[in-house]
């Protein structure tokens, strides 16, 4: 045998050094720092030396006191100057909203606030020789507690344990007396509940209209009186976005009525006002939509609305000059709705009746129309509304475009912050703040809501200056809120964590997420009931033994309210089973809650045809959801092409948005946030042909050295 060539001594040490490098040393394992502990959720107080206990009970200065609200209230209700009648009253019922039910009603309307100082929905029961009580949704009980003086009882308007108003206030009246309300400020079948139950007890409960008010406006306490009214006047909605003329939609709502029986309507809900009439206004804090009533009849058209609240364009559009026909409108004063109702011609005259989030009309405008013309059914326009035709979808998603670049925005912002200067209620100004920069931007669809840590437990969570949590970077943030933009409405709810999320957290998010995939994924048929698409949504927390208690979602408005009629996904629903249909928008916000954090997650979806038989989905919202809290071994391939078609929608549709808004660091942000995930299948494929190829590499490496240990034995080698 010769000598080996050099050239293949070359070769055999080159590979050696390949071979050498094959096996890659063990990972390192590091331990994580330490991270902060939550702050409590309340100030620590530091109490005093202990004192010997009183021997009489403790007082209530807001029980006792002669000049608060409450207490000029009782005055109020034995004073013939306010009750305006003879008849004095033992208690006073006091609700929640304005006269059209609204369900965020505006400053000058929150009566129950300036009575109790309770700025949620309730219904309070107060006694003329003392004892104060409300009942809030179970939601607010604990909140309620914490809000209001010792003067008041706080009851769970949910549980049917719990002694409900009528017999509290017998309890307390030995079963004799008079109760009064405002009939204008609940709705007829609440009134006349609660009017027969109190009956049933020896009580008489009476309509007061104007006890209240003359009460709120003749405050002394200026801090306390009552706001004015908004002078902002109401304003044709963008012809763009509305698809149909006023005329065409009041031709649609006059075919409904011919088909139910009726002659005429009376329009109540603000939302369906605004829809009909194609104006909108600034009289409510959450939507752009004006105070007003409207009466639809074959003969004629009638807005009530405060004087000097229609602008020119609107009483033009509207035709108000010169009507004469039924292609017109005549326009009258507010308050005269009661009266003309009373002496209505029309022999059927349909009263909306409550829905799933709309409640219908007022006891004061149902007993208004004379009985034998009374017809209770739900208002045709919600059907109309909801759903949306090509125009008001292209506002929709326009609205969505500004949404996502406010959003993203905010996001990145928030992640770049220190967090030290973070707390709940600074984060929610700056999402407030932040979409204000937006083109188009009225104000926020709702009160926006943060939770950070335990907070995000509590699904009705509302940050107060006794609660406020700072913002630390051991557990998950929850932003929900919403944006009312020219264009459309908006909602959304994102979850974000600025330390190392634990496996726990990262498994809540994940299974949150399968959840909207399951939903955003579904294909139906177009007969299946809303609320029986709910079990689809929750699946995968089921699997895991965990649920929600708050709907997986609802209707949203095209520029009106962000909950609106007629569907709700709500497996528990028995009553509301209305379909799906194409045009429809809806909400998906599934949500995981732990004693120690929660996490939620929230899409506007566009129900969208796939068949004539089918509908599907498509997300409206376009905003990325949060790559560290998702553990890719727990999503299906499905689920991973659903999401990553989700993030490229992202970055086709909002990336040039941004750019063109000169936001390039949102834009890297946006683009690092919607990276793409490679399908399991995949993965695993890519790990077996790189296992085959170490191996290979492996077994030449093996023979090399084979190679190297004869060429040395034969001393053709010298090493």
């Amino acid at each position: 045998m010769g000598k080996v060539p050099a050239t293949a001594v070359v070769i055999l040490a080159v590979t050696l050094s390949v071979c050498q490098g094959a096996r890659l040393p063990p990972p390192t394992t590091t331990t994580p720092m330490p991270l902060p502990t939550l702050l409590p959720s309340r100030p620590t107080t530091v109490t005093a030396a202990e004192e010997p206990p009183s021997l009489a009970p403790p007082v209530c200065p807001d029980s006792t006191s002669t000049t608060s609200p409450l207490a000029r209230l009782r005055v109020a209700m034995r004073n013939s100057s306010f009750t305006q009648m003879n008849a004095f009253f033992d208690a006073f019922l006091v609700f929640f909203s304005d006269e059209h039910l609204s369900e965020e009603p505006s400053a000058e309307e929150r009566r129950l606030e300036y009575i109790s100082g309770w700025e949620g929905a309730g219904t309070a029961a107060v006694l003329a020789d003392g004892g104060a009580a409300i009942w809030v949704p179970s939601g607010d009980v604990t909140r309620a507690i914490a809000t209001l003086t010792c003067a008041w009882q706080v009851f769970d308007a949910d549980d049917p344990n719990q002694q409900p108003i009528a017999e509290w206030i017998a309890e307390r009246l030995n079963r004799r007396g008079r109760v009064g309300g405002d009939a204008r400020l609940t709705s007829y079948t609440d009134w006349q509940t609660l009017s027969t139950s109190l009956q049933q007890l020896g009580l008489q409960m009476m309509h007061v209209p104007t006890l209240l008010d003359q009460l709120w406006t003749e405050e002394p306490d200026p801090s306390r009186r009552r706001p004015d009214f908004s002078k902002i006047v109401a304003n044709l909605h963008h012809g763009e976005y509305t698809g149909m003329s006023w005329r065409d939609k009041v031709s649609a709502v006059r075919e409904d009525l011919h088909a139910m029986g009726a002659d005429a309507m009376v329009v109540t809900a603000l939302d369906e006002v605004a829809w009909l009439l194609n104006i909108r206004g600034r009289d409510l804090p959450y939507a752009p939509l004006l105070k007003a009533f409207v009466v639809v009849s074959a003969r004629e058209v009638r807005v009530y609305a405060p004087p000097g609240k229609l602008s020119m364009p609107v009483r033009e559009a509207l035709a108000v000059y010169n009507c004469y026909t039924n292609n017109c409108t005549r326009v009258n004063d507010y308050t005269n709705i009661y009266a003309d109702l009373r002496r209505a011609t029309e022999s059927k005259i349909l009263i909306p009746a409550s829905g799933t989030f709309q409640r219908g009309a007022s006891a004061a405008i149902a007993q208004s129309v004379p009985q034998n013309k009374r017809l209770f059914l739900l208002s045709p326009i919600i059907y109309l509304k909801a759903q949306k035709n090509e125009a008001e979808a292209n506002g929709m998603r326009k609205a969505h475009l500004r949404d996502a670049v406010a959003m993203c925005t905010l996001l990145n912002y928030l992640e770049k912050q220190n967090k030290a200067t973070m707390s709940e209620i600074s984060v929610a100004l700056t999402v407030d703040m932040t979409r204000e920069t937006q083109a188009g931007y009225v104000g926020a669809a709702m009160k926006t809501r943060v939770a950070f840590g335990p907070s995000g437990s509590d699904p009705d969570y509302r940050a107060t200056p006794h609660s406020n949590r700072r913002v630390f970077t051991n557990s998950t943030l929850i932003i929900r809120s919403g944006g009312q933009y020219d264009e459309g409405t908006t909602v959304v709810t994102r979850t974000v964590h600025y330390g190392v999320p634990t496996k726990e957290v990262r498994r809540g998010y994940t299974i949150v997420l399968r959840a909207v995939a399951a939903l955003a994924t579904l294909q139906a048929p177009s007969s299946l009931p809303a609320a029986h698409a709910d079990p689809v949504a929750r699946t995968p927390l089921w699997a895991a033994k965990q649920d929600y208690v708050h709907p997986t979602g609802h209707g949203v408005g095209a520029a009106l309210n962000r909950r609106e009629d007629p569907v709700v996904i709500d497996y528990r629903q028995d009553v509301n089973l209305h379909t799906f249909r194409e045009g429809y928008y809806v909400t998906s916000e599934p949500a995981w809650y732990e004693p120690k954090f929660g996490v939620r997650l929230g899409n506007v979806l566009e129900v969208i045809s796939k068949s004539s038989m089918y509908i599907g989905f498509r997300e409206a919202t376009l905003i990325p959801f949060e790559p560290k809290l998702i553990e890719r071994n727990m999503l299906t391939d499905y689920e991973i092409h659903w999401l990553n078609a989700y993030n490229d929608r992202i970055r086709k549709i909002v990336g040039p948005e941004l750019k063109d808004q000169g936001l390039t660091d949102v834009y890297m942000w946006m683009m690092n946030k919607t990276n793409r995930i490679e399908p399991l299948a995949t993965a695993k494929k890519q790990t077996s042909s790189s296992a085959t190829n170490n191996r290979a590499l492996e077994l030449s490496c093996a023979m090399v050295g084979l190679l190297l240990y004869l060429y040395q034995r034969s001393g053709l080698l010298a090493m």
